[in-house]
């Protein structure tokens, strides 16, 4: 038996029976003492073999007392001695790590612990706009999974020295509002925006944008009601489930409330912006948007070159001006002034339901398309009589008395409000066109001050003048 010391590494070998023809065994331990390994060399010609006596018994003078590997001992013992080859660099013992000790904690869904935009490399080209940064949860969404404390254990190296535990402390979280604890998990009590703050999870059922919105911010797609500060930029959509609350000016490109739509300023459709709103639209003025509204609409300003559509009324201040577009207004308008010196065209329709109206101008159009396939079909039946044809003008009447069937009933429901009055407080121009109830009347001349009603009896409409 020899020993040798390099680089740090405890290195003995073993020669039975003291021969130069025995097998031969050198092992080394590791400098952490968290291992052993060993190099066997084969007896030569009529040597003896290798002994896993041996082996223990080096192992034992060294001090490695700890973590040897049985099986691999005896079987490279054997493998050595039988093939007569030299085998090197084996583990013959290997020390046990500490483990660290892990309180209990709340371990964030991975989703949520992304920072800003996530970009899918796979894609060749990004929207931006679609890359929103807010977290967006809804009820009972799992947020974070609690974990057990996890008990710590000391380390064991070769030579049955042990070597202490660390203690670690995981990011956490705890719930806070709107958050519940359900067994081992962090779940969302209600649809919002999941916050995190000093280790508290929170969930918002109103967002509120501080800035503006743009590019920081993407679309904003909210479950609850939405609270904007800044600007809404052009090209940014904003969809709320409750109301939407904006203090500066909207550009509008896709805006949807489900309940009201409140803004400070004005809502401007630089390109063809699209308004839905499920309540009430207040607003200081409207210009080049589409609108549609269930619920009344308060504009203090203008309603200019914009098609608005509502199933309550209008109600404007003295100074209010529509101008331009075409405006459907079920239950009637009050404004400061209709049109303008130019004479722009301005379009008011009163008293009728404009979803009735939009089914009604959807089944009239498949009226046409129908009409045009029944005179093709009419065409090609003189040409080339026959059964088929026939049947295929049996088929195209049966369609055709279907929808007369559909527009019949529309129409019948299309007049909601026959008392609606359009209300003008101070000019009505030339080019405006005034319908209640689809029967209409053009302001050929300039007025002043005056009401619209519709006299049911004589079937038009009548001009009050203050």
């Amino acid at each position: 038996m020899g020993d040798n010391d390099q680089q740090g590494e405890e290195s003995v070998s073993f020669h039975s029976l003291g021969s130069a023809i025995d097998g031969t065994v050198e092992v080394s331990v590791a400098p952490d003492a968290m291992s052993a390994t060993a190099t066997f060399y084969p007896p030569k010609g009529d040597g003896l073999p290798i002994d896993p006596s041996y082996v223990y018994e080096l192992l034992r003078r060294i001090g490695v007392v700890s973590g040897l590997l049985e099986e691999e001992i005896t079987e490279t013992t054997m493998n050595c001695n039988l093939e007569r080859k030299i085998l090197r660099d084996i583990v013959v013992a290997r020390g046990t790590e500490p483990e660290a000790e892990i309180p209990e904690h709340a371990s964030l869904e991975p989703k949520f612990t992304k920072h800003g935009p996530q970009i899918d490399d796979r894609v060749q080209r990004v929207d931006f706009r679609e890359l929103a940064t807010l977290f967006v949860v809804h009820k009972d969404e799992i947020i974070a999974t609690v974990l057990p404390k996890h008990e710590g254990k000391n380390g064991l190296d070769v030579r049955g020295k042990e070597t202490p535990f660390s203690r670690e402390n995981p990011e956490s979280c705890i719930a806070g509002r709107n958050v519940e604890r359900r067994e081992d998990k962090l779940v969302a009590a209600v649809d919002g925006r999941l916050a995190i703050e000093s280790g508290c999870a929170d969930v918002d059922e109103v967002l509120l944008v501080k800035g503006e919105v743009d590019f920081h911010t993407g679309h904003i797609m909210f479950p609850g009601d939405v609270v904007i500060e800044g600007v809404v930029h052009d090209g940014f959509k904003v969809v709320s489930g409750g109301s939407i609350v904006c203090k500066s000016t909207v550009d509008a490109f896709e805006i949807s409330a489900k309940k009201d739509l409140i803004c400070a300023q004005g809502i401007i459709g630089r390109r063809k912006g699209e308004v839905r709103v499920g309540g009430e639209l207040k607003a200081k003025y409207v210009q080049n948007c589409h609108v549609a509204v269930r619920g009344n609409v308060h504009l203090s300003s203008a309603l200019v070159g914009s098609k608005l559509y509502t199933l309550g009324s209008i109600e404007m201040g003295d100074k209010g001006v529509i101008m331009g577009g075409e405006v459907f207004a079920t239950h009637g308008i009050r404004c400061g002034r209709l049109g303008n010196e130019a004479f722009q065209p301005t379009r008011i329709h009163a008293g009728i339901d404009f979803t009735v109206q939009h089914r009604l101008d959807e089944a009239n159009e498949k009226m046409r398309l129908l009409a045009a396939r029944i005179r093709q079909v009419d065409h090609a039946a003189q040409a080339r009589p026959g059964a088929e044809m026939e049947k295929a003008k049996s088929e195209f009447a049966k369609k055709a008395i279907d929808l007369r069937s559909i527009i019949t009933d529309l129409l019948g429901k299309l007049d909601a409000d026959d008392n609606a009055v359009v209300e003008a407080r101070s000019e009505v121009f030339p080019g405006v066109v005034i319908e209640i109830c689809r029967v209409s009347i053009v302001v050929e001349g300039k007025m002043h001050a005056c009401k619209f009603r519709l006299d049911k009896v004589a079937g038009r409409i009548i001009v009050e003048r203050k």
